[in-house]
């Protein structure tokens, strides 16, 4: 009977400690996690697709995500002047209807990419992490290729040889055309990415997440490992 009686009080005390345990987690937010942080800004700089910032971070809007995340506007705004310019420095007239011809052909093929990651060590102690991303990948000519072709393309119309103008946007819509129907090879890669902890303001609200030390290298390695190279 004595240890029947103490059934009740055991149950009391666990309770009291889940009670406490649940108590501290509401007053403790955990860090938004590192893995999930590294896909979302895959979708926001390969696919200029802000939509899981907002369900992650809790972002009133996709423009308060990107300006949040250094990334305001469109990311790939003002790339179509940015190439008309530097055409325009070596001398080669290129409209800015073409360039952005381009453009929108590699965000075309990039919509078939898809990434995955997963956190391969993580101290949240001393506010570092390092994540393994998981990309399918191009084959590693398929890019040369396609300008190749679209260069033999141009130069067998005589009549294109004659005006450098239709010539440099013949090429450029060729190469565009052959961009925008690369599709990845079925093959993945990896890389490791170095992330710190971070406190973001948000909707007028701190919160704490894993973020990449260096952006602008993991957008680097984003592409160039797509590309296979």
């Amino acid at each position: 009977m004595k240890q029947t009686r103490r059934i009740p009080a055991l149950l009391l005390a666990m309770l009291m400690v889940c009670s406490l345990t649940l108590t501290s987690c509401g007053k403790k937010e955990a860090p938004i996690a590192a893995d999930q942080v590294a896909v979302c800004l895959f979708n926001m700089i390969l696919k200029n697709d802000a939509s899981s910032a907002v369900e992650l971070f809790g972002y009133a809007s996709e423009d308060e995500a990107r300006k949040d995340m250094g990334l305001d506007g469109s990311l790939y705004e003002g790339l179509a002047d940015e190439m008309v310019s530097q055409f325009r420095s070596v001398n080669l007239n290129v409209t800015t209807e073409d360039a952005q011809t381009f453009v929108d052909a590699f965000m075309a093929m990039f919509k078939n990419v898809n990434m995955t990651a997963k956190v391969k060590e993580a101290d949240e102690k001393a506010g570092t992490a390092v994540v393994t991303c998981t990309i399918d990948t191009f084959d590693s000519n398929a890019l040369t290729d396609a300008i190749a072709e679209a260069l033999t393309e141009a130069t067998n119309d005589p009549d294109l040889l004659t005006d450098e103008a239709a010539l440099t946007s013949a090429i450029l819509n060729a190469v565009s055309t052959g961009i925008s129907n690369l599709t990845p090879t079925g093959t993945t890669a990896d890389f490791d990415v170095d992330f710190e902890l971070q406190t973001l303001s948000i909707n007028g609200k701190d919160r704490k997440a894993w973020l990449p030390k260096d952006a602008e290298q993991f957008g680097n390695l984003i592409s160039t490992t797509a590309m296979g190279a």
